[in-house]
């Protein structure tokens, strides 16, 4: 791994954890092991360590979800292929909700033009299959946001469910992995 690959990982556990206004360069300097002066001659700013960052955590995912979104499966399909990606991805990646939420508080433009920008996660082919199989008796809108909140929420109040439910990090894990079938479940009774 390079310098530059290590200063990466150290750093996107702290940004995740504090978002880009809670994180200082020198704590990631020092969990990176590094001197302040190392740190900026590879990313001279916060700001351009952690654009890099966050381009690296949302690129695929949001890539994803728009590719699922505009595919020509049957709906059912689209859903359960949305499901299983958000959840798998989140699970690999259990910071980004908290760090998206961070960004919301500080910097909402950058969340909103990822995911509704030039290049946004377009939607309307599947608006237009639930409309179209529904005869409009379900709401695309309220369907795509359930899918959104049903998949993200527990990974955003995981630390207070894990102690509510009384789960260890892997029985959560694991918890989170089953309610996929769960998830998909509801949300197909109302198609």
């Amino acid at each position: 791994m390079t310098t530059e690959e290590h200063i990466l990982n150290e750093a996107r556990d702290i940004f995740y954890r504090k978002g880009l206004a809670g994180t200082r360069m020198q704590e990631i300097a020092d969990k990176a092991g590094i001197n302040k002066a190392m740190l900026h001659y590879y990313f001279k700013t916060k700001e351009l360590l952690f654009n890099r960052i966050f381009e690296q955590a949302f690129a695929v995912f949001a890539e994803r979800v728009a590719e699922v979104l505009k595919s020509d499966v049957p709906l059912e399909q689209k859903i359960v292929d949305y499901v299983n990606h958000t959840v798998d991805a989140l699970a690999e990646t259990p910071g980004i909700p908290v760090f998206v939420l961070n960004e919301l508080t500080f910097n909402p433009e950058r969340i909103t033009d990822l995911f509704a920008g030039k290049n946004k996660i377009d939607i309307s082919y599947f608006k237009d299959q639930v409309d179209n199989q529904t005869h409009g008796k379900t709401d695309a809108n309220n369907l795509f946001m359930d899918m959104v909140a049903l998949c993200v929420y527990p990974f955003v109040i995981a630390p207070v469910f894990k102690r509510m439910l009384q789960q260890s990090d892997q029985q959560y894990k694991t918890l989170l992995q089953e309610r996929k079938a769960h998830i998909i479940n509801e949300l197909l009774k109302r198609l």
